[in-house]
């Protein structure tokens, strides 16, 4: 799991102490990371409910993954999501919660 107070562009500076400041309401981010010594910006931090969603992917995920009712076109894009991390497009996103409800949950997706 990526720790999200890491930096993950380089080192722009050498200090270790971080801030989070808000991103106004409108804004297509949440939150930036700033180090609190210098001011230096880190990174972009994602929104809450976007992490939840990515840890709830991953583990819905890894039950995809040992499920034997697979076709073969569905085995290959688990396994390239897979590969490539759990943060999908709303397409790729779209299709995993298909699968997810006819091969995890018991029930056909309309």
């Amino acid at each position: 799991m990526q720790d999200f107070r890491t930096p993950t562009t380089g080192a722009p500076c050498a200090h270790t102490s971080t801030t989070t400041e808000l991103m106004p309401q409108e804004s297509r981010h949440y939150a930036k990371l700033n180090c609190a010594d210098c001011g230096a910006f880190l990174k972009f931090l994602p929104r809450p409910e976007n992490v939840e969603r990515r840890k709830l992917n991953g583990f819905r995920l890894a039950k995809l993954q040992m499920c034997p009712g697979l076709n073969a076109w569905e085995r290959e894009f688990i396994q390239s999501v897979a590969n490539h991390g759990n943060k999908l497009t709303p397409k790729q996103q779209a299709v995993f919660d298909r699968l997810c409800l006819t091969h995890l949950d018991g029930r056909r997706a309309a």
